[in-house]
């Protein structure tokens, strides 16, 4: 009778003892890695983008790496595609290959991102992108030639390739346990194995659905930017940002701008990030990424404005005032709200 009662108790604490013990290797996962996109249904051959929403949940400020311009090595963000059956049961049908195959005469890397607790920053990724594979870390995706159905699919994110990772993220084990015992306490905790994703339901489908005006991105049919866009007239599209962004201040830019161009446009596929820091100096530069889209595919181009103005005239002047020592007498030569779109340039 006392050995049945002890057998019972020792099982009593092996079965609850084991989900303790993997609870004790479980470490908190500060990156929320989510998928969307403006459309999940489409053939093998379609360009289709999907966009990959890094978020960090941490209560401080992190650096992390995106893409950038990457044209060698490893991806750090590839896709795995699942297949799903009547029992639930998961099976990777196809995985990317991590291998970047680009231009080689193109330099590029990784770049830092640093977001604020609850920030996110989006990459979109366009598949099929024939066009603009070789130039182009974005585009350089295609769509598994899997038979019709549907599918679900998740992004990894794999950072450890990178030299730069060192600065930006603590490695642990698969066990929870930190790989360098001088850790920096400022960098996100990261697994060895990176971190993926949820699950996106998308279906692949045998002949390409009509094209819709996505009723999220409708800027309605007489948008004289994205009829600009459509007939690629470039110079004017430049002429109609730098109109409605020539007012923002510098500390701002892109925040609280009403300018129709930052708005949600059919053709224009994504707006960059603003810049983490601005160079303080006048005058300064700020740069942002943006991407077109229309019949002809995805544009690629980078805006860049001058933010602050210096008057050469106006300078001059103080300086020779001060040198036969006028000091009273000054000449305004600067202008602190100077902002203006000077370069958009792509690949056109």
């Amino acid at each position: 009778m006392a050995q049945s009662y002890f057998i019972r108790i020792s099982l009593f604490f092996l079965i609850f003892s084991i989900p303790l013990t993997a609870l004790a290797d479980f470490r908190p996962v500060y990156l929320k890695v989510e998928i969307n996109a403006p459309k999940n249904k489409f053939t093998n051959s379609e360009l289709v983008q999907i966009n990959v929403t890094i978020k960090n949940v941490a209560t401080r400020n992190h650096f992390i790496l995106i893409p950038g311009n990457q044209s060698k090595g490893l991806k750090l963000i590839y896709f795995s595609w699942y297949k799903v059956d009547e029992n639930n049961f998961y099976r990777e049908v196809h995985r990317d290959s991590r291998m970047i195959v680009m231009d080689t005469n193109l330099n590029g890397s990784v770049n830092f991102n640093q977001l604020e607790p609850n920030e996110s920053t989006t990459i979109p990724f366009f598949f099929n992108d024939t066009k603009n594979a070789q130039k182009h870390i974005n585009s350089n995706y295609e769509i598994p030639k899997l038979a019709p159905g549907k599918y679900k699919i998740i992004a990894w994110y794999f950072p450890w390739d990178e030299e730069l990772a060192k600065y930006v993220f603590n490695k642990y084990d698969w066990e929870g346990q930190d790989l360098d015992s001088n850790k920096n306490l400022e960098l996100l905790d990261l697994s060895e194995s990176g971190t993926q994703s949820t699950y996106f339901d998308v279906e692949i489908i045998t002949q390409a659905e009509a094209k819709e005006t996505n009723s999220v991105n409708s800027c309605g049919k007489r948008c004289k930017l994205c009829r600009t866009i459509e007939h690629e007239n470039w110079n004017k599209t430049k002429r109609l940002i730098r109109r409605d962004s020539k007012d923002i201040n510098e500390y701002n830019m892109g925040n609280d701008s009403n300018g129709n161009w930052q708005k949600a446009h059919r053709n224009i596929a994504y707006l960059g990030d603003n810049p983490d820091a601005i160079l303080a100096s006048m005058p300064s530069f700020l740069s942002r990424e943006i991407i077109f889209q229309n019949n002809n595919g995805i544009h690629y181009f980078q805006l860049t404005w001058q933010l602050g103005k210096i008057s050469r005239i106006g300078s001059r002047m103080n300086t020779f005032f001060y040198m036969i020592r006028l000091k009273k007498i000054r000449i305004k030569d600067s202008n602190l709200r100077y902002c203006k779109l000077k370069y958009m340039k792509g690949d056109e």
